[in-house]
């Protein structure tokens, strides 16, 4: 992991330190949403139903976008400027970032809407351009996060502190969402990152997606790329960010 800039004014703490990797998979979740849902909203027929399934289904990506970045902004942000001032220059980018983010997911609602009442080519192309935009600036912004912001949340959040970000961003999403980025991580770890990672989910939450939760996944990654994409067909994030 890249190292961060030169403390000025850092405010010690006896048990920071954390692994803040998790953070890694839900960011390869967005790009690849991000991705796949230009194809998905293009592949769509005109069909009133199917316009309606995938308009709701890219409305719970956004929802759960903004909800991801809500949570930054009021956990986060703060925190790092105080304890590793020199990050101060990366957290304004960040706050810089979210908020233009918030604009592009802001004017996608009329752009959904007019899609689901006309279903016609002219309005699924806008749609699909506008997640084009937001992918791209996605990834400028989290290959940013990870590159400058990681390692100082490493240095300076305890791992209690860290596991409470964990559990507020939970109670935030719906239950179709967690399902969605739990499917998505799952299909992107190996055969070990995924044994490591099971140890740690709560038992009532695998049996959950077993019941049908998994059926909820499939069936949202079905309508968010056409069907160009299947379960288990993503490979593993690099374990090292571009420079």
């Amino acid at each position: 992991m890249a190292t961060a800039l030169p403390s000025s004014g850092d405010v010690p703490s006896e048990d920071a330190g954390c692994d803040p990797s998790d953070l890694l998979y839900i960011h390869d979740a967005f790009r690849r949403l991000y991705a796949l849902m230009p194809t998905g909203v293009r592949g769509t027929s005109s069909d009133r139903r199917r316009v309606a399934q995938v308009v709701q289904s890219v409305r719970l990506v956004n929802d759960a976008l903004h909800h991801h970045h809500v949570l930054e902004d009021s956990l986060l942000w703060d925190n790092l400027e105080e304890r590793r001032p020199a990050c101060t220059v990366h957290v304004e980018l960040m706050k810089h970032h979210h908020a233009e983010v918030a604009v592009l997911l802001g004017s996608s609602r009329p752009l959904l809407d007019a899609w689901e009442q006309q279903r016609d080519q002219g309005a699924g192309e806008a749609v699909a351009a506008h997640l084009e935009a937001i992918g791209a600036l996605l990834e400028e912004h989290l290959a940013k996060e990870e590159r400058f912001i990681l390692p100082v949340i490493e240095q300076t959040f305890s791992e209690q502190e860290w596991e409470h970000v964990g559990e507020e961003a939970q109670k935030g999403y719906a239950r179709s969402q967690i399902f969605l980025f739990f499917g998505l991580i799952q299909d992107s770890m190996t055969p070990g990152q995924l044994d490591e990672f099971l140890t740690e989910v709560p038992r009532a939450i695998k049996l959950l997606y077993r019941l049908y939760g998994k059926r909820s996944y499939e069936r949202n990654l079905e309508l968010l790329s056409a069907g160009t994409a299947r379960p288990g067909h993503f490979s593993a994030r690099p374990s090292e960010p571009s420079p």
